[in-house]
């Protein structure tokens, strides 16, 4: 007993807790309104102080619906933002305070301003009176015409679309969260496989088209009614103000004592029309109406709305408000015989939300059904063409994952003349030049290493010759006699033959030596990348080569001939570091997304790193740690890839090495 009153007592404090929040929230809105509400009201007086046009006070007073304004000179209400209160007993109370009270169809707060000769009524609602909130409702709308229409609203609207709709929207879920959580696992579409990212393609343009036809029918049925309406509402109107201007013709105003009388011509009229009608002064008071009941209960105010009154044509179709149905009105000048104006005429037209949910209902019903099997069958077809298309691109990467130089049974057969079938004829050709490729690349490394080695011995043997020929032609002046300068003639004759000789070797070697320069240009760098990797798999089966990144598709800018030379360098150096470890590991990293300018290339091994003494020295050319290299691999590689605006860099510890390639985008 005594746990369940605990239990009881915990409950009772948790709801008093939660209603103590709610309250405070409360609190803190109210007033978060207040201030902004005195803010607007603050501007509008600086406005009346200075005599502002009334299209200025019209700015700052109708910028919000939630605050509402009423602007007195003396006794007389000369403006007012909004019509939607039934404000017309209104008491001047005490000034800049805020006080609760109650109109005939809002509860609001409410604060008197004083701007000069003026006086601001600011109007903040906190809630409007239902219409169900009414106890006289049913006798008011015995003694309309059209506001019945209004309260057809609250009748429940045609469910025959429903299990269509509810179908509809739970297979639509399931598809949208399907992809969400696709998009989730896979952190994006990049890293999606190639049949998933087909049927991504395929559906993501199907279900727009599906969600976007979807709603613009129902705004399309929405918009055609809401301008039927109005077109209606506008003949009405203007069948209205003919009608009444040949009653009153000779009349040169309205005033307070002919108000009993257009009463009864509003209501006659407005019975053979079936539509609630309202005459209002050239002030914006109302003086007569078919239904005087809307505005004797409150439900309606006795003035008309500011758009239409401040309105120089006054001629305007606009949205009003009971509670929270809204209707359109259309105001129209009330003219005379003379088309002097003399009052306005308000024609109400109550938007009957059943007649409009058929409407909706009866589209849903063509809709939906269709709609359904489409989609049905875009997912049907959207997972048959991904497995079809990505059927032979998964064959061709199993055969790749087990390709081996001189192993049997490497080619694919595919059938057909498509894009894929070129696909697999192209790496059938592959296959069979993998060899040849492999011996071309190693002749490629060695014939670069001794261009530049040539090179180098050229420009050494050159260095000496020209101060050596300058030195016997000097020499040659100095001798005076003349069997002596007849001999010395003849020698120095021939040591400068030989010295032209040698320059002529030298100068042949370095033609010789001299490397393509580096010609930049858009290059596949995972393909190239790729087909080297493979390679070496192939000619070092002790240590695994790892490869993390795209087989093509990735596009930079290198020398096609040479890019690859840089990767095979890199790569046998690895090799060449874990000779002599038996977990040798390597692990090759292309980073296409490093940066928006470049891509990034990592070649990692786990060797025992490069002393401290000689890594400044590392891509010298001709220097080498090795007792069987030449010291020009890695300066060739730095001189490719700086060729081509790109970078070359490493990391070394005594885990391992890393070197980083930098290759600039397109």
């Amino acid at each position: 007993m005594k746990k369940a009153l605990r239990y009881i007592g915990l409950c009772l404090l948790i709801v008093l807790l939660s209603s103590c929040k709610s309250e405070q929230a409360e609190v803190k809105r109210t007033a978060k309104l207040q201030a902004q509400a005195e803010a607007k009201t603050t501007a509008l007086c600086e406005a009346l102080n200075r005599n502002a046009p009334l299209d200025t006070i019209r700015s700052i007073a109708e910028e919000k619906d939630d605050v509402l304004f009423y602007v007195f000179d003396a006794q007389q209400m000369v403006y007012w933002s909004s019509n939607r209160l039934a404000s017309d007993a209104v008491y001047l109370t005490v000034y800049d305070v805020w006080r609760e009270k109650t109109f005939s169809n809002a509860k609001a707060l409410t604060r008197w301003t004083r701007a000069g000769t003026y006086n601001v009524l600011t109007v903040l609602p906190l809630s409007y009176t239902e219409l169900e909130d009414f106890t006289d409702i049913n006798t008011i709308a015995s003694q309309t015409f059209s506001f019945r229409r209004l309260l057809e609203s609250n009748t429940k609207p045609y469910a025959t679309s429903r299990p269509y709709f509810i179908l509809c929207h739970v297979l639509l879920g399931l598809v949208v969260l399907c992809l969400l959580i696709g998009l989730i696992r896979n952190r994006g579409v990049r890293n999606m496989r190639l049949s998933t990212r087909i049927m991504y393609i395929i559906l993501t343009p199907v279900l727009a088209v599906f969600i976007y036809i979807f709603f613009m029918s129902i705004r399309y049925v929405r918009t055609t009614n809401e301008e039927h309406q109005r077109h209606d509402l506008q003949m009405r109107s203007e069948y209205i103000q003919s009608y009444l201007r040949s009653l009153y013709y000779w009349d040169v105003s309205l005033s307070a004592s002919q108000a009993q009388g257009l009463s009864i011509d509003l209501h006659d009229l407005g019975y053979d029309m079936n539509q609630d009608i309202h005459v209002y002064g050239l002030n914006g008071e109302l003086l007569a109406s078919s239904s005087p009941v809307l505005f004797n209960s409150g439900l309606l105010s006795r003035r008309m709305s500011p758009e239409a009154l401040f309105n120089q044509e006054h001629t305007i179709v606009c949205y009003e408000q009971i509670a929270s149905h809204p209707y359109l009105v259309s105001y129209i000048p009330f003219h005379n015989g003379s088309f002097v104006t003399i009052g306005y005429i308000a024609v109400p037209y109550f938007l009957s939300e059943q007649y409009r949910n058929a409407q909706i209902d009866a589209l849903l019903v063509r809709l939906l059904p269709p709609y359904i099997i489409v989609l049905l069958l875009a997912l049907f077809f959207a997972f048959a063409a991904a497995k079809s298309m990505t059927a032979p691109i998964s064959m061709l990467t199993d055969r790749m994952r087990h390709f081996e130089i001189g192993a049997k049974n490497n080619h694919i057969d595919y059938p057909y003349h498509d894009e894929l079938g070129a696909l697999v004829e192209r790496y059938n050709v592959l296959v069979d030049r993998v060899e040849e490729s492999a011996e071309q690349l190693a002749k490629a490394e060695r014939e670069s290493a001794w261009r530049t080695m040539a090179r180098q011995i050229a420009h050494e043997i050159n260095n000496p010759l020209t101060p050596m020929k300058l030195s016997v032609q000097k020499l040659q002046l100095k001798r005076g006699t003349d069997q002596f300068d007849a001999y010395f003639e003849k020698t120095t004759q021939m040591l400068i033959s030989e010295i032209d000789n040698l320059a002529h070797i030298a100068q042949s070697f370095s033609t010789f030596a001299k490397q393509p320069e580096v010609v930049t240009a858009e290059v596949d760098v995972a393909e190239k990348l790729s087909h080297v990797i493979t390679l070496q798999r192939a000619n070092d089966e002790q240590i695994p080569i790892r490869y993390v990144g795209a087989d093509s598709g990735v596009m930079g800018l290198a020398d096609k001939e040479q890019i690859s030379q840089v990767f095979v360098n890199i790569i046998r150096n690895a090799i060449q570091a874990l000779e002599e470890q038996k977990d040798g590991d390597i692990i090759v990293t292309l980073n296409a997304l490093y940066s928006d300018r470049e891509m990034q290339i990592s070649i990692s091994d786990n060797g025992p790193g490069i002393p401290a003494d000689v890594q400044e020295k590392i891509f010298r050319p001709n220097f080498t740690t090795k007792s069987n290299g030449n010291g020009l691999g890695l300066a060739i590689s730095k001189r490719i890839v700086e060729g081509s605006g790109g970078r070359i860099e490493f990391e070394t510890s005594d885990k391992g090495t890393t070197f980083f390639i930098y290759l600039r985008k397109k």
